[in-house]
């Protein structure tokens, strides 16, 4: 049976790439399900039973939100290398995540105070955003394969 080349992309996979990409997503989002189950759990923890500052709490909390998204991102949605690495991809990975973070704040300040917008409407509508550019980021930076 002949394959025939994607007009468009020049792929003869191009299929087979749309629903790897599909597959990923997927599992991306669901580790950011579990991720902010898991940071919302910790920074209660360390508020409540810690007494800890809710600053502190939520930097704690956001900590190590980043260390299981890597990792999970890594081992089972992305899968750049064969092996876990916490080297550079990693200082990569948090960059992006804090590139993030500073725009979200940036934008939802702007946007609820010029606006008039609820504050919790305009973040539904930044996650949106954020979710995608955090993805795309992982795929073709952070935790790009290496082919």
């Amino acid at each position: 049976m002949e394959t025939l080349k994607d007009p468009v992309v020049g792929s003869t996979n191009f299929r087979a790439e749309e629903a790897r990409w599909k597959v990923e997503f997927a599992k991306y989002l669901l580790v950011g399900g579990l991720n902010a189950g898991f940071t919302f759990l910790l920074f209660v923890s360390a508020l409540y039973l810690l007494k800890w500052h809710y600053l502190i709490s939520l930097a704690f909390a956001s900590g190590m939100g980043f260390v299981l998204t890597y990792a999970l991102n890594y081992v089972w949605v992305f899968k750049p290398e064969s092996r876990l690495r916490f080297q550079g991809r990693f200082v990569k990975y948090v960059l992006t995540n804090a590139v993030t973070l500073v725009a979200n704040l940036v934008l939802l300040y702007y946007f609820v105070e010029t606006t008039g917008v609820d504050p919790f409407y305009m973040q539904v509508i930044l996650m949106g955003v954020i979710v995608v550019f955090n993805f795309s980021a992982a795929k073709f930076w952070s935790l790009k394969r290496t082919e």
